[in-house]
């Protein structure tokens, strides 16, 4: 390939930047010039002009005729609020003030302008008892925000008030009196006032409220009217479990959602998630939709989000994200950032420090156990035994620790005990037409290992906006900046977990460090010393990543079409990488016990060398929507758009490689040797075109009508099929809302719904497969002289076209007892097509051809979701709310290009998607079955071999009994349990997590334990009731060779488990002592993640979440201490 000079270490980033801080400098300017036009328009607030022409008209409809031509919104509870009385009054021009002295001049009714908000309650002061007593306090929610508009009512009278700007009230009542508080969204309580002159109270939401608004793609609707599968979380139950991976925390809770966190180890262990289970033979991963942009999960954006954050979680699982189109086949997730709100500045700082471990240590077997395998492995190959058992013995009781060490290399390498420390502050408030939002969060985790400069650091910073120009006009600026410095010890052929499986190979009879010195030995195994690879003195990989997103939207409703609005987006991102690895020679040491001196050796390192790779890739997201919103006859509603999208991404990346550098202090290419450089560079740009909309049709909450599309151009494909066409159709039957169901009234909701949706997945493993693709390379030699050349790389496919996924879902939602009893069912089905795969696997090999990917591959997935929920009532000093979630999916795979000679229980058709092909493990041979003829065994079988089944029954044990096993490391069973208890000031969390039907196979080095591999180390596991001559009943095969072990499902573990995945227990201290020291909010807590778990996996110390056999860092444990303030 062409060489390019590979220039300064960060003049590519720095170049980008430049860009970035020139748009962050426009951004701010046009920030002021809103500041400027939102003070002019807060001084003319007061006098907003209407035209009302009502002729004995019901106050009610001339409240409409307010709110219809202005953003003013009335609050008021209707049984208490009469607004029948009729009025006539015709005015142009006139301010919403005169009217609403007008209007209310002779009636019961008092009203309150607090910002935007209108807050009418009848007039009841000459109604107040005069003996009684006078309390006060203040609203707010469970993050300690103030609740304006709030009733404050005394039970049984039509005594009563609202809560100002501020969430304050107060009011006179009846010394043994009840306080009825309620807000729209928020679950009504009642309070005795007892002796109380002060009575401060938290909402607590309405979790199953109908009127709850979801967010759903390009836009939100009330849940009573979604008519597809949507799972959803809120912010509270979002920043539970402060994880370093917010993923992670999520696990149990979202229905239909499997997540599973495959690696311990800080930066990589980001977890697998997978929507209703696995559906394509290649790309699996969701869509992430952040605050309305499709943006990459490049940098880990969704897993490493800061959930202090987050508003919401949203999950489309149907045909519900057919909007997104061409993306939208693995479902979407959509995450709605937090933003401010109408109030004084509030400031909000969270903070915990957690102490952590892997959830797990692997058993591998100590040094006496090692021996005596070792010893059996070679009586059984003929050989003489390695040690005696007097030496034996020395291993076992550490008398002898120089010449019998018994070193356990996972207690060498890795801490008890890391530590973590997470910290979020978040400044908000506003104005009637400015609200913000400005976060700052930090993370800082800990090595795992005892003496290593690993370190794993991420800051992040957010700037939400809101603005109103006039009654017209709203923008909104968001800015988001985040930056990982990642540093990880190298070990010469791969980092982090490549350093974490030698630790599992060393043998236990080997020292870390000559017993007395401070001088690592040359015993480890393939002279690694795992020790000294651990703390960077081998080398270091270390990885800088800089991520940048800008946002800024314009919102204009037109006046003269009532729910009629325009709305545009334009969305910057940016992801840069800086990745060095150096490997440095490292030291070892020899000892000479006869003369009592050791010899400075070098490692495996030969010469140091130095790698370099430079990436940055820019995004340009820009959008425009027209929006229709009404409602007609008081039953009929309408809720449409129809939106253009555009988006374009351009990527560079560049690289260099140098060895044979003098000094392991000069980590900088040009210090290396010349002649043996190398460097490669690349860029791409792509682009997508998108056309979409949505109509819903709302009668009376009763029956909804849905349809949505999205045509979708992608640059991955030819002209001729570069756009698709992907709709998507539901519908929903509120049947509780029927005349014929009124008089059952311990039945609240009861609706059925149906979609059906047409979806696209355009990933390929390579860009541009249907172009010719050509590489630049060194020729061949003429007349001694190497002349460049050029090559065709590829076989193109000009017919490349999409993956479509085509999906069916019914189902059922339910609720009773006012909805504090809920539950939900759905039916699924995907069916997909056309996914590309190679047809290798039916042309010969020895053609040599290497064929382009086809869209030929075929699987279905079908299955079932159950959710269950019980809260009791939150206005109890003690309460509390159970909630559990099921899925059931089972794919398979209809067509894949497979060899037609393999035999139909080989073929992966009917199997699910990844499954491995094993020899079945039935027992061992005994020597009664190696000697009876009858048999079936594999040539050079032996006694303690694992006995394999003859699955075609021809008497032999070869290839043709190979069988596709039925289950993967993805559950075909996921559930989840979610329990919170609350009494007083204290409340507990507890969050469980489950899977079946899921396997995974141990890491081959443990699986062949005491071959001739070096002296590895083994599993404890396989050291106990081995078959020997002395022990022919053994449950394990013999050591040495184990004939096939491997192959087999011998090596096959359940991956089920049942786990308390988080907990937590918290104190909400009491405000008359926080208020002394300017606090309104203040909570400590204790939790933990990953604390137990039910499993098949711990007699190896291995947890059942890692995919791949223990060759990674278990998963980590946290125990959390933090706390949550605001002022």
């Amino acid at each position: 390939m062409k060489k390019k000079p590979i220039g300064k270490k960060y003049a590519l980033l720095l170049s980008n930047f430049k860009h970035i801080f020139r748009l962050m400098k426009l951004t701010f300017l046009l920030f002021l010039l809103c500041i400027s036009s939102v003070w002019a328009n807060n001084a003319n607030s007061q006098t907003t002009k209407v035209n009302i022409q009502a002729e004995n008209m019901h106050m009610k409809d001339i409240i409409s005729q307010i709110e219809s031509q202005t953003d003013y919104l009335f609050v008021y509870n209707y049984e208490n609020v009469d607004l029948s009385q009729k009025v006539s009054l015709k005015a142009s021009d006139i301010s919403v003030a005169e009217v609403l002295k007008i209007l209310f001049k002779n009636s019961d009714v008092v009203y309150a302008v607090e910002g935007n908000n209108i807050l009418l309650m009848k007039n009841t002061t000459e109604k107040k008892q005069q003996s009684g007593k006078r309390i006060s306090g203040k609203v707010t929610d469970s993050n300690g925000e103030a609740i304006i508009g709030a009733n404050v009512i005394e039970v049984g009278t039509v005594n009563g008030t609202m809560t100002d700007i501020n969430g304050n009230y107060t009011l006179t009542v009846s010394p043994s009196s009840m306080l009825q508080i309620s807000y729209i969204g928020y679950l009504t309580q009642e309070i005795r006032v007892q002796n109380k002159t002060s009575l401060d109270v938290i909402m607590k939401e309405d979790l199953q409220a109908l009127d709850e608004v979801v967010v759903v793609g390009y836009g939100t609707q009330k849940k009573e009217v979604v008519t597809g599968a949507i799972t959803s979380l809120k912010s509270e139950d979002i920043s539970l479990s402060p994880t370093a991976n917010m993923a992670s925390g999520l696990a149990g809770r979202l229905s239909g959602v499997i997540i599973n966190t495959r690696n311990g180890e800080p930066g990589a262990d980001e977890s697998t998630i997978r929507i209703r289970g696995q559906n394509s033979l290649v790309s699996n991963d969701p869509l992430y939709v952040i605050d309305g942009v499709v943006r990459s999960e490049e940098g880990g954006i969704f897993s490493r989000f800061d959930p202090e954050d987050i508003e919401s979680i949203t999950v489309l699982k149907d045909a519900s994200a057919a909007i997104y189109g061409s993306r939208a086949a693995n479902g979407v997730i959509l995450i709605t950032t937090k933003r401010g709100k109408v109030g004084k500045p509030t400031i909000s700082l969270s903070y915990n420090h957690s102490f952590t471990q892997p959830t797990r240590t692997v058993k591998m077997a100590n040094s006496a156990s090692y021996a005596r395998a070792q010893n059996l492995a070679n009586e059984i190959r003929g050989i003489s035994p390695r040690w005696t058992e007097d030496e034996i013995q020395k291993f076992a009781d550490g008398s002898d620790p120089l010449h019998y060490p018994n070193t356990n290399w996972y207690d060498v390498v890795q801490k008890n005990w890391s530590g973590q420390d997470k910290a979020n502050i978040q400044l908000t408030g506003g104005m009637d037409n400015l609200t913000y939002l400005v976060s700052a969060g930090f993370l800082d985790q800990g090595s795992p290992y005892r003496e290593s400069s690993m370190k794993n650091r991420m800051y992040n910073i957010r700037s939400n906006i809101d603005a109103k120009i006039n009654d017209y006009i709203k923008l909104t600026f968001d800015l988001f900046g985040k930056n990982t410095d990642r540093t990880l010890p190298y070990n010469g052929q791969a980092s982090g977990n490549g350093m974490y499986s030698w630790v599992g190979l060393s043998a236990p009879t080997a020292h870390a460090y000559w017993p007395g010195t401070d001088y690592p030995t040359n015993q480890g195994w393939g002279n690694y010393n795992p020790l000294v690879i651990s703390t960077g003195d081998a080398g270091t990989t270390a990885s800088k990543t800089w991520v940048f997103n800008g946002q800024s939207t314009i919102d204009i409703s037109i006046p003269w079409v009532k729910g009629l609005s325009v709305k545009g987006s334009i969305a910057y991102d940016y992801f840069g990488q800086n990745y060095k690895q150096f490997e440095d020679v490292y030291y070892v040491y020899s000892y000479d016990e006869s003369t009592n001196t050791y010899e400075k050796l070098k490692g495996h390192t030969s010469a140091p060398q130095l790698f370099i790779e430079e990436k940055r890739t820019e995004y340009i997201n820009g959008n425009v929507r027209v929006n229709y919103l009404n409602t007609f006859a008081d039953v009929h509603t309408v809720d449409a758009f129809v939106g253009f999208e555009q988006n374009q991404t351009k990527s560079t990346a560049l690289d260099g490689k140098r060895t044979n550098f003098p000094t392991g202090t000069l980590e900088e290419l040009n210090a290396g040797d010349a002649n043996t450089q190398t460097n490669h560079s690349s860029s791409s740009k792509t682009a997508r075109r998108n056309y979409f909309g949505r109509v819903l049709y709302d009668y009376d909450h009763k029956y909804m009508l849905q349809f949505q599309f999205r045509y979708d151009g992608s640059h991955n494909f030819p002209s001729g099929n570069r756009f698709g066409f992907f709709p998507g159709v539901s519908g929903g039957w509120t049947i509780s809302r029927e005349n014929f169901m009124k008089d059952i009234t311990w039945l609240n909701n009861l609706k059925l719904r149906g979609s059906w949706g047409k979806m696209g997945n355009d990933y390929l493993r390579d860009s541009f497969q249907y172009l010719t693709m050509y590489t630049l390379a060194d020729g061949s030699v003429f007349n001694g002289t190497q002349y460049s050349g050029i090559s065709q790389a590829n076989v193109p496919n000009p017919n490349i076209t999409w993956e479509k996924a085509e999906t069916y879902d019914i189902g059922l939602e339910t609720g009773f007892l006012n909805n504090r009893l809920t539950f939900e069912f759905d039916w699924f089905k995907t069916n997909r097509k056309d996914i590309l795969t190679k047809r290798n696997a039916s042309i010969p090999a020895f053609t040599g051809l290497n064929l382009p990917d086809e869209n030929i591959g075929e699987t279905e997935n079908k299955g079932v979701e159950m959710m269950l929920g019980f809260r009791d009532d939150p206005a109890k000093d003690f309460s509390y709310s159970v909630s559990g979630n099921l899925t059931y999916a089972r794919n398979k795979v209809i067509f894949k290009d497979e060899t037609p000679m393999a035999e139909i229980y080989q073929k992966e058709e009917g199997k699910p998607i990844g499954a491995a092909l094993k020899y079945e493990a039935i027992g061992i041979y005994s020597e009664a079955d190696i000697a009876n003829p009858d048999v079936p065994k594999r040539p050079g079988t032996v006694a303690g071999d694992i006995k394999i089944r003859d699955v075609n029954g021809d008497g032999e044990i070869n290839s043709l009994d190979q069988v596709r096993q039925d289950m993967t490391n993805i559950p075909d069973i996921t559930y989840g349990i979610n329990i919170n208890l609350s009494w007083k000031q204290f409340d507990l969390t507890l969050g469980f997590q489950g899977q079946a039907r899921a396997v995974f196979y141990l890491r081959e080095d443990w699986v062949n334990p005491a071959t001739s591999n070096g002296g590895a180390n083994i599993l404890q596991w396989w050291t106990e009731d081995t078959m020997t001559p002395d022990n022919p009943n053994g449950t394990k095969p013999r050591l040495g060779t184990a004939y096939g072990i491997g192959g087999t499902t011998f090596t096959q573990i359940s991956a089920n488990f049942f786990k308390l995945k988080n907990a937590e227990i918290g104190y909400r201290i009491p405000k008359d002592i926080i208020s002394k020291v300017g606090l309104s909010r203040a909570r400590v807590y204790v939790s933990g993640t990953n604390l137990f778990s039910i499993d098949h996996t711990s007699k190896f110390g291995i947890d059942p979440e890692v995919a791949n056999g223990g060759w990674d860092l278990n998963p980590m444990r946290l125990i959390n201490l933090g706390v949550n303030v605001s002022f």
